[in-house]
């Protein structure tokens, strides 16, 4: 789960890597597919990229896999993650300390499809605020470092003002 992110996707080069039992059927991951956390106070989904090498997921996730052509992963993603649905999985989730969701709340979480067009335009529109919070987070970070920087050369020439 720490290698997943529903802002930045999957870090690749940082999952652990194993080798099953050759008698374990599991069928990898492939481009398309949507992967949902289960677990956590955080549920989120991520649809994936082409995986750069056969993979299949822990426990702590659910496979989705679009059928057909009416629904973009993408915006399946997206839909999961926005509120009204992130509402309803809070809702159904069950456990005291660590909050799980189970299969037969995810199968009933009602999605709308709209044309693909619109889905198209609205993942378009998500990436790009997806893309703005990442360039305003660099941002207030390289302010912090020149406020640092600033306090740092305040303190030094005012211990050679009065040294």
């Amino acid at each position: 789960m720490r290698n997943v992110d529903p802002e930045f996707g999957v870090a690749w080069d940082a999952v652990s890597r194993i080798e099953l039992p050759p008698a374990r059927r599991v069928v990898p991951l492939d481009e398309g597919d949507v992967i949902f956390s289960t677990r956590g106070i955080r549920t989120y989904a991520v649809a994936l990229d082409p995986p750069p090498f056969p993979t299949v997921c822990s426990p702590h996730f659910f496979v989705l896999r679009p059928c057909g052509s009416k629904l973009d992963p993408r915006f399946l993603a997206w839909q999961i993650n926005q509120a009204p649905a992130q509402e309803y999985l809070q809702r159904e989730a069950t456990g005291s300390h660590i909050l799980n969701i189970r299969r037969e709340v995810i199968e009933r979480l009602e999605i709308v499809i709209p044309s693909r067009a619109r889905q198209a335009a609205i993942v378009a529109f998500a990436e790009t605020v997806a893309r703005e919070k990442r360039l305003l987070a660099r941002l207030i970070e390289n302010r912090q470092q020149q406020m640092n920087a600033l306090a740092a050369g305040l303190r030094a020439s005012d211990e050679g003002s009065h040294g």
